[in-house]
């Protein structure tokens, strides 16, 4: 069984309510709750591991019922998750405006923060950098663009101009095993 840290759910829970209230949320957690994981009983705890087909529920249910089923509302939540993390995680390379060092953070934090998979920098000249997460399980697309939007945010919080964060190579079928991202910025 593959595993998600409780901060991934938590950020879900936290932008619907930032973006539709409360009441959405109470709605979101009524949803996918389970005898499991009863959300609306045992609040979500950050540090703990949660089945990752949990989220996979968690997005279905936020594309179909809260974002009219577009798919960039979820590039949106990873910026909007950058936002509100990056001072708690990465405040160093905020202040000293260096991306790149937030990328090679990032990269030894990943696992403790969303607890699945490996992320891989290689430096590629003048074309920027290649990213490529190896989630170490099927995640479905949504999990892959709100780690786009977290990355791009992240990087022009640190200070990056002209940020481009393109796929490489995508999941095709709704699901990826990694994510392959070219990054480019001043």
């Amino acid at each position: 069984m593959s595993y998600v840290r409780g901060l991934v759910l938590l950020s879900r829970f936290e932008y619907l309510d930032y973006k539709q209230g409360i009441s959405a949320l109470k709605q979101l957690l009524k949803k996918v709750s389970s005898s499991e994981a009863n959300f609306v009983r045992q609040p979500v705890d950050g540090a703990n591991l949660y089945p990752a087909e949990i989220l996979g529920t968690i997005d279905e249910v936020l594309l179909l019922d809260h974002f009219d089923q577009n798919l960039d509302e979820f590039i949106a939540l990873g910026e909007w998750n950058a936002e509100n993390l990056m001072g708690k995680y990465f405040n160093l390379y905020m202040e000293d405006r260096d991306p790149k060092q937030f990328l090679e953070q990032f990269a030894r934090l990943r696992n403790s923060l969303i607890g699945a998979g490996n992320m891989t920098i290689a430096d590629k000249g003048k074309t920027g950098l290649e990213i490529v997460i190896d989630y170490g399980q099927t995640v479905p697309r949504t999990v892959c663009l709100s780690e786009k939007g977290f990355i791009s945010k992240g990087l022009s919080l640190c200070g990056a101009r002209n940020v481009v964060v393109s796929e490489k190579i995508s999941a095709s079928d709704g699901t990826s095993l990694e994510s392959v991202y070219e990054v480019s910025y001043r």
